[in-house]
């Protein structure tokens, strides 16, 4: 209820006919300096041969950057958390081994335990790490912890109001953007099945 007693309720609008070419172009007349900022320090993912490269790992890490890129960073930091767990869920050496956290459905859950393990098995988890964490048992990981925020909707404390970013948020964004990017290319890199692993 509002201060007048009134139910408060959601619903959905049709936007006139040309609202959204309207919406776009003034939010990109009045960031357009931001989105250029956050274009170059968002790195640019490149491949030799795209043919070789699973297209729906590159889609999402792509999609991360160009969210993070236009400032909706909530998106930015669940689809480049989505890239580096679908690495683990995907690579043939976590495939079926035992030490690995899984839920119910069998997917694998990222968090330290299994970034250890899978940093045992040969893969590079070690660039989803900050200069400042290492990988223990029950040592907290930012790019684990921003991941799990996400999936538990805890996302209140980058949030001022409803899709109104706290400044804070743009740091965080970045970070496990790059992070994600640095696991991606080292993985694809140094595996020799990367190219063949789609769903």
């Amino acid at each position: 209820m509002d201060e007048q007693g009134k139910r408060i309720e959601a619903s959905l609008l049709q936007p006139r006919e040309g609202a959204g070419k309207y919406w776009w172009e003034t939010f990109v007349r009045a960031h357009i300096s931001d989105i250029n900022r956050r274009f170059n320090q968002a790195k640019a993912l490149y491949i030799t041969a795209p043919e070789k490269a699973p297209t729906d790992l590159f889609s999402y890490i792509r999609e991360a950057a160009l969210c993070f890129e236009i400032g909706r960073y909530l998106a930015s930091i669940a689809l480049a958390s989505a890239s580096a767990r679908l690495i683990l869920e995907r690579d043939p050496r976590t495939s079926g081994h035992g030490s690995l956290i899984r839920h119910a459905t069998q997917e694998i859950v990222l968090c330290s335990h299994n970034l250890m393990a899978a940093r045992d098995l040969g893969l590079p988890t070690g660039e989803l790490l900050s200069d400042d964490e290492t990988l223990g048992p029950n040592e907290p990981i930012r790019f684990v912890e921003r991941y799990n925020s996400v999936v538990r909707g805890d996302v209140s404390g980058w949030y001022r109001a409803i899709s109104e970013y706290l400044p804070s948020i743009e740091h965080d964004a970045l970070d496990q953007l790059e992070k994600a990017q640095r696991f991606l290319v080292s993985w694809f890199n140094a595996s020799t099945d990367a190219r063949i692993i789609e769903p």
